[in-house]
């Protein structure tokens, strides 16, 4: 074999082998979906139960059901590519099969005849006089090792044919296997389609039953919306006021860090008291005196360094956060949007929505600084983290566990979610901001 062709097969293994492993990673992430996305509809089956223990229908049954379709859709699609990669997965077994199934009759035939000229020779002389009839003692050494050889020879043409053979049986054993979790799926996913279309029906009744009601939706909207755009000015107000206060604490530590870089000495020249003018009186004397050219000042700078390494750590986590919730689904999107019921009306939120457990806690989903605890006249608690320039926000808790000041890790326990008594269903409402601008925080959760 020359060294090209050797490398070619080389390479060409290596790629047949990461293929494999990519389509086995594919395989393992659809199933994990698939497990995800049936936990969430185990989760919105409990949060209905709740709500429905109440005596008549609620806005919030219908948006947790509206969820629940969509996961058992997104649920079905799954299910789809899981089939579509088995399907190629038996195509490629059958293949396999059909090679080596022509593999092992070519070895059987081969050795079928080298059985056969075996017979031929014993039949004419037997071993030992084909060795004595040799010219010398030479040739009678390679006729002896030749004689070896073929019945080396023999010997692993038979193993040959057992290793085919069972990777044959391995690989019709896979192919089963992938037969049955296929034929697994598809009636699955005919399960799935059934609860799909029971689902669309009670959707269907609970919005009839929630029509006769419109009008008094429409003020329930009403007073909701007002909630939320008081939530989010107060939210503004806070964030720009701890911004604030975060570029006047940078902008000093600049102006000591200059101080001290020209030999002004704090607690000597300078202390916390000296206000910022003084001190810039002060370095300009100072470099005056050093026959220091004058410097335009100094960059103002928003952050202070450890506040924007943090600022880039939660942007580099963009996608990777952890729920706010250990358990919950997005009830009520972010930005506006139509209302369920009343399609005419327009309802824009700074926050998602996320339906979760009776007594649940929301938790922070990154390492910060309490700023603030929002309390809104006529709605319930909030808590204000920041991350740099990113802030993150906890609302409509019933109890809070953290006050201003307090640094917090992920994942620590930060309040709990208040349960609306009238309609059993618990919502956490959590916004991400950047600065003073709220951004929608679904891209920023895990897995979503």
């Amino acid at each position: 074999m020359t060294v090209s062709i050797r490398k070619f097969l080389i390479v060409f293994l290596v790629g047949l082998s990461f293929l494999s492993h990519a389509q086995k990673d594919k395989k393992e992430i659809l199933q994990q979906k698939r497990t995800r996305l049936k936990d969430e509809i185990e989760l919105a089956n409990k949060i209905l139960k709740e709500t429905r223990s109440k005596e008549s229908v609620t806005l919030s049954q219908v948006q947790t059901l509206a969820r629940k379709i969509r996961i058992r859709e997104e649920l079905i699609r799954t299910i789809n590519r899981e089939v579509a990669l088995i399907d190629e997965e038996i195509k490629e077994a059958e293949e396999r099969i059909r090679e080596l199934e022509g593999e092992i009759e070519k070895l059987k035939a081969d050795y079928a005849e080298m059985i056969k000229q075996a017979a031929r020779t014993q039949s004419r002389k037997n071993k030992i006089m084909f060795i004595l009839a040799s010219q010398d003692f030479s040739q009678a050494l390679r006729r002896m090792e030749y004689l070896e050889q073929i019945a080396e020879f023999r010997k692993d043409q038979v193993e040959e044919i057992k290793r085919k053979q069972d990777q044959l049986n391995q690989k019709i054993a896979e192919l089963e296997e992938n037969k049955k979790e296929k034929e697994a799926l598809r009636f699955d996913k005919e399960g799935e389609r059934s609860n799909l279309l029971a689902e669309r029906q009670q959707q269907e009744q609970v919005i009839g039953s929630l029509k006769s009601k419109e009008n008094q939706l429409v003020a329930e909207i009403r007073k909701k919306q007002e909630e939320a755009d008081r939530l989010e000015k107060e939210i503004q107000r806070l964030i720009a006021l701890e911004l604030r206060r975060a570029r006047e604490k940078a902008e000093r530590e600049q102006l000591e860090r200059d101080a001290k870089k020209i030999g002004l000495i704090a607690g000597k020249d300078f202390s916390a008291r000296t206000s910022n003018k003084a001190l810039e009186d002060l370095i300009r004397k100072k470099r005056k005196e050093m026959n220091l050219k004058d410097e335009a000042p100094s960059e103002s700078f928003a952050l202070t360094p450890e506040a924007r390494a943090l600022a880039a750590s939660f942007v580099s986590n963009k996608g990777k956060l952890p729920w706010p919730v250990e358990r919950g689904l997005v009830v009520g999107k972010f930005g506006p949007q139509p209302h369920p019921i009343s399609k005419n009306v327009v309802i824009n939120n700074p926050y998602i929505e996320i339906a979760t457990e009776k007594d649940a806690e929301a938790r922070a989903c990154f390492e910060g600084e309490v700023t603030s605890v929002i309390r809104i006249p006529g709605a319930n608690k909030g808590v204000l983290v920041r991350h740099g320039n990113y802030f993150t926000v906890y609302s409509n808790l019933i109890e809070v566990y953290v006050k201003a000041g307090d640094k917090i890790s992920l994942k620590q326990p930060i309040g709990k979610v208040f349960t609306d008594e009238d309609d059993g269903r618990s919502i956490l409402q959590f916004g991400v901001w950047k600065d003073t601008d709220p951004q929608d925080p679904e891209p920023w959760l895990f897995g979503r």
